[in-house]
């Protein structure tokens, strides 16, 4: 963290007490106040960001639901450590818990909190306590449900024990409540929404967590920021299979393997566990445990959903995230849960909370309204007026000959990805060059060992980057060269002029997208004074084959331009004048593009004197 900016941090308890020295402050690149306020400011943030959601209670650890019905209902509340986040304030909502008890960095809330949360979630029909199976947690609840018992309040608990790998299936009844937790509170928060006595609440919280098996895998440790370093340590490149929320060791470990590698390690020990077998509906929930980007686990779900289909196992419902996390710890944790007809009724029932929200059944199936187009204007069109009337050449270069063009520009960006992605590095994300050659590589796999002339060449490549790749660069060049490619269908000879026709097309779809002016540090600043010349040397009485030199030397000068501009277009144009002195990537890439196809059309323009 910057400690540059400490004489203006101070800290968001309630009782408005300084943030403590910076020589008591852990060396962390983390973002808090006090290190020993973390929960308390967690806390107050959560409340003033989701005030529709939650509301908070005369009792700082505990919060409650901003909506009721009013209606006597039966209460379910849950409690447990922070740095779980969502879990377990994140699940307080229509559907799910009533109110929960939030204890310090991973551990239990006190007997108070858990007797709080249990009163404010009291409508006289009783509570349903749910909670995981750690031992803070278990005296603290037993505690707080026998003072609610004796101030009149009705209280039942279930413990979850979905964790496979912290004891065998013979002794169950010692395994942690992970991520099945969620599952449960799910169920029974829809059980009780619908009207459901606090027998039949506790029935279905039972059943659910009866039914759920998790697993986690950890990658890296997680930092405590008032502890100021790890609590443990993975090797680079291993996997602790079966760690638990808080670093607890698992089941052995192993080394790093693929997605489907680990999706199948999971699964080995989820399935037979229960077990699991062909013919039945389950939920998956797959949940990062706090560091691991969201991409990576939808690549690790699609191998779940792949396995789990080659069994004969129906996915009914599927829930995705950060949904209970460990801190800044790298890795997931996989969670089943065989639903028969009740439980998959709830699973689908309506949510609404800060962590998980499901809209229902009902409401997804009713018509939605027809949503409004963003269009583009054909780039056909858009040719046309730029080219004027259709041109069909008498002679030149034989369109039969351009087969190579096309292959020598994938040939290109695919060397340049390296230098590419290094230039937007600078003052983008750098991942120009990563884009641009795994689309050009896509489309040079789908042409094969016998390309197409270079017209069906140029579309090839359009789809393939408007396919292939995101951001703006692939609309864009997928725009400059379907609109390169439309001048040179139907005729049989490519000349100088043809080819300024298919410059111009190529300009026209790239303003068809954008407004960038030559200046802005973009790839018109190398496209339009490349064009430009071009047209310059054909009207001066240069050759086809000059002015593919006359085009390939402004493309480069338009480039090299870009070094002293400050970027107003893009990503880029938010650092300023620190966007000075470097390249733009997409000026660098049209360049590159540009004389590529001037080096390979020159010799036939040269030859056949186009």
């Amino acid at each position: 963290m910057d400690h540059s900016f400490e004489h203006a941090a101070q800290s968001s308890h309630a009782d408005g007490a300084a943030s403590q020295s910076s020589a008591a402050r852990p060396k962390l690149d983390r973002i808090f106040n006090d290190p020993d306020g973390v929960v308390e400011d967690g806390v107050r943030g959560a409340l003033l960001a989701h005030p529709d959601i939650i509301v908070e209670t005369a009792n700082p650890r505990v919060v409650k639901r901003a909506r009721t019905t009013g209606r006597r209902k039966v209460g379910v509340i849950t409690g447990g450590g922070s740095g779980h986040e969502p879990a377990f304030l994140g699940y307080v909502g229509t559907g799910l818990l009533d109110s929960v008890a939030i204890g310090e960095i991973f551990s239990s809330p006190t007997a108070v909190s858990f007797l709080d949360a249990m009163k404010e979630a009291d409508t006289g029909a009783g509570v349903a306590c749910l909670f995981g199976n750690y031992a803070g947690d278990t005296m603290n609840v037993r505690m707080a449900a026998r003072d609610a018992q004796q101030a009149g309040i009705k209280v039942e608990t279930v413990v979850a024990t979905d964790d496979v790998a912290s004891a065998p299936a013979s002794e169950a009844e010692r395994r942690r409540g992970v991520a099945g937790e969620i599952l449960m509170w799910k169920a029974a928060g829809a059980r009780a929404e619908e009207g459901a006595s606090l027998d039949e609440v506790i029935a279905v919280a039972r059943k659910a967590i009866a039914n759920t098996r998790s697993i986690g895998v950890g990658l890296t440790p997680c930092t405590i920021v008032a502890n100021g370093h790890p609590n443990f340590s993975i090797e680079l490149g291993t996997m602790e299979v079966g760690i638990g929320h808080h670093g607890e060791p698992g089941v052995s470990v192993q080394e790093l393997g693929r997605s489907r590698d680990i999706a199948r390690l999971m699964l080995e020990h989820i399935l037979p566990d229960l077990p699991f077998t062909r013919g039945d509906r389950v939920t998956v929930l797959l949940s990062g445990l706090g560091a691991t980007p969201v991409i990576e686990l939808y690549v690790l779900y699609a191998d779940v959903a792949d396995l789990l289909k080659e069994k004969g196992i129906e996915v009914a419902h599927r829930f995705v995230g950060n949904l209970f996390t460990s801190l800044e710890m790298k890795g997931a944790t996989l969670t089943v849960m065989k639903t028969d007809e009740e439980l998959d009724r709830l699973m689908a029932a309506p949510a609404e909370s800060i962590g998980l929200v499901r809209v229902g059944a009902g409401a997804a199936q009713a018509q939605a309204a027809e949503a409004p187009t963003a269009t583009a204007e054909p780039v056909e069109a858009l040719v046309k007026t730029a080219t004027g009337e259709k041109y069909v050449p008498k002679g030149g270069i034989p369109v039969a000959e351009t087969t190579k063009v096309v292959p020598a520009l994938v040939d290109a960006i695919v060397k340049a990805r390296d230098w590419l992605s290094e230039i937007d590095g600078k003052i983008g994300d750098g991942d120009h060059g990563i884009n641009m050659a795994k689309g050009f590589a896509r489309c040079g796999e789908a042409l094969g060992a016998n390309p197409p002339v270079m017209e069906k060449g140029l579309d090839a490549l359009s789809d393939s980057l408007m396919a292939g790749i995101g951001g703006s660069m692939g609309p864009l060049y997928g725009r400059f060269f379907e609109g390169m490619a439309i001048p040179l269908r139907n005729v049989e000879f490519l000349d100088g002029k043809l080819f300024a026709q298919m410059l111009d097309g190529a300009l026209a779809g790239i303003n068809s997208l954008g407004n960038a002016r030559v200046g802005d540090k973009t790839l018109v600043d190398t496209l339009q004074p490349a064009v430009e010349q071009f047209h310059k040397a054909l009207d001066d009485g240069k050759s086809f084959e000059q002015a593919l030199v006359a085009m390939s030397e402004a493309a480069e000068r338009g480039r090299d331009s870009t070094v002293d501009l400050v970027a107003r277009i893009g990503r880029a144009s938010r650092l300023g004048e620190r966007s000075r002195g470097v390249l733009d990537a997409g000026a660098t890439s049209c360049c590159l593009i540009l004389q590529t196809i001037a080096k390979e059309l020159e010799a036939p323009a040269r030859k056949h004197n186009a």
